[in-house]
């Protein structure tokens, strides 16, 4: 059975948790997000994996130096066994809440590599690769996936060896590596995957505001989301997502809620108290 994951900072909500991505959150950025509200989890960018890779500093340092108090899994992106189980062992001398395989990385020159996404479209791989990385991994192993390469023939059969390898967490994007991020997300699929699975599920693709999460996890019924371009645009998103599932009034950005000041004021000089208290927050 799946180990149970650490635990949330509201115990009974949904989880929250930001996506890994790459060259994006970095220590700097998590920092950013963790002072307006952090989320449950965090990813690290991955860590490429090969025959003469390294544990990248700037990466590992975003869980070595790390002061948010939030667990922080690391990403793996890789196939070649050996050194996917070398960089597991690695990093587990690191105080990492677990490891993560990114099977969902969109980007050509990733999956022409038959790494990311790529791997969706062999799971005789992606059988030999799982098994690898949970006999090297003591706690918590996740993975990070989308449902499927150009189409969905593999999905039921992949699903089925995140079960079959004790997989703890699955966060799943509902769009196929070929959609990139132009299609709708096809949330349908996350709603199947929750058939199936035994370990705890979360939502990914298009989680744009805390609303739209409670709307994502009522459709899907995922145990959470997982939330990624959005938090850069907006970086309390997981404080909203808090206070909405809780029923709470939700906070709002200063610069929404003043934008349109002038007409309320009657004046746009009455605006700089306003904008100065914007200034001093972002």
């Amino acid at each position: 059975m799946p180990s149970p994951l650490p635990s949330p900072i509201l115990p009974g909500q949904p989880w929250t948790a930001l996506a890994p991505m790459q060259d994006v959150t970095t220590l700097p950025f998590m920092r950013v997000i963790a002072r307006y509200g952090a989320p449950d989890y965090f990813f690290t960018e991955y860590f490429r994996v090969h025959a003469q890779s390294t544990l990248e500093k700037h990466i590992l340092a975003s869980i070595t130096h790390n002061e948010t108090g939030r667990p922080v899994f690391a990403q793996l992106i890789g196939e070649d066994l050996q050194h996917m189980e070398r960089t597991v062992r690695a990093l587990l001398a690191h105080p990492v809440a677990g490891i993560d395989l990114n099977m969902g990385c969109p980007a050509p020159k990733v999956y022409k590599k038959n790494v990311g996404g790529g791997l969706l479209r062999d799971p005789a791989k992606i059988d030999a690769l799982l098994a690898c990385m949970r006999a090297a991994c003591p706690g918590l192993f996740t993975v990070k996936m989308r449902i499927g390469f150009e189409d969905t023939r593999y999905f039921e059969q992949i699903l089925e060896l995140i079960n079959k390898h004790q997989v703890d967490l699955l966060s799943l994007h509902g769009r196929t590596v070929k959609e990139m991020y132009r299609s709708e997300v096809h949330y349908d699929y996350i709603a199947r995957a929750k058939t199936v699975l035994k370990c705890p599920l979360f939502a990914n693709g298009n989680v744009t505001s805390a609303s739209k999460a409670a709307q994502v996890i009522n459709i899907t019924g995922a145990d959470g989301v997982m939330i990624g371009r959005s938090a850069i645009r907006n970086p309390w998103i997981f404080r909203q997502c808090r206070e909405h599932f809780s029923g709470l009034t939700v906070f709002q950005r200063l610069w929404v809620m003043y934008a349109n000041m002038p007409s309320y004021c009657g004046s746009p000089f009455l605006m700089i108290p306003y904008l100065t208290c914007v200034a001093s927050i972002i």
